[in-house]
């Protein structure tokens, strides 16, 4: 697997809503191959597309989304806090965001997003349902995560998918456990990447991703020391910089 220059982040989330199928759409088009969104568990298991613990943030439910049935989940307005066009946009199930990237032909950085205490859990129930359903003709998805339980679960379940090791910055043991996650990649909050850190993540053998990368500027210096992919809010704003389209 080779990662793009430009990924969507939670779909485009300085256009859409993030975390929605509108955000999938959005990212497509752009005229990106890639999108990148987060797989959480709701209260009776379900993976639906969330990146905060709680649905306050995106939806004005104030509840833990891990204390809510997924029937109840789906039906919260995941659009209007972005703007009133989006009023009808749902919280998506992973499942149909699954069928929408076959629908546009998209591959995908699943970021495993678990609520506090549920890294296997999360893990498990989100690979397995995309081994599922994933379409033997499509390049493999992506898995990615900050807490190794949930990567261990997604090798154990799905060996073939390939798999990021997260952090926010390079942890001391960082090769260590990206070797025993057999991870392809290394994922980094983009503010504290240096340039010696870049060039022993690239000697070691990995792709080095950095999230998340809205400014221009910022991006051409990641790219100059040696970055392999941005994940991007606003990927029009970078495709000039990293050769990708802006189709809209």
């Amino acid at each position: 697997m080779k990662l793009p220059r430009l990924v969507g982040h939670r779909g485009a989330a300085a256009h859409a809503p993030e975390n929605t199928l509108a955000g999938i759409r959005a990212a497509r088009d752009f005229g990106l191959d890639w999108v990148e969104f987060d797989s959480q568990l709701t209260g009776d298991g379900v993976p639906v597309l969330m990146h905060d613990d709680t649905l306050q943030r995106t939806t004005g439910d104030p509840r833990k989304i891990a204390e809510v049935p997924a029937a109840e989940v789906i039906q919260l307005d995941a659009g209007s806090w972005f703007d009133g066009r989006f009023s009808l946009e749902r919280v998506p199930t992973l499942e149909a965001a699954a069928t929408l990237l076959e629908e546009l032909d998209l591959r995908v950085n699943v970021e495993i997003k678990p609520s506090p205490g549920l890294a296997r859990e999360t893990g498990i129930a989100t690979v397995s349902l995309l081994k599922r359903l994933w379409s033997p003709t499509r390049p493999l998805p992506l898995f990615s995560c900050f807490q190794a339980e949930a990567l261990e679960e997604a090798r154990r379940l799905w060996p073939e998918a390939p798999r990021g090791y997260l952090m926010r910055s390079l942890a001391a043991d960082w090769r260590e456990t990206a070797t025993r996650l057999e991870c392809v990649s290394i994922h980094l909050w983009h503010p504290g990447i240096r340039p010696d850190q870049a060039k022993s993540i690239k000697a070691a053998g990995y792709q080095l991703a950095a999230y998340t990368v809205n400014e221009p500027a910022r991006a051409a210096r990641l790219l100059e020391i040696g970055l392999d992919c941005l994940i991007s809010d606003d990927p029009p704003a970078l495709a000039p910089i990293c050769g990708e389209s802006a189709a809209a």
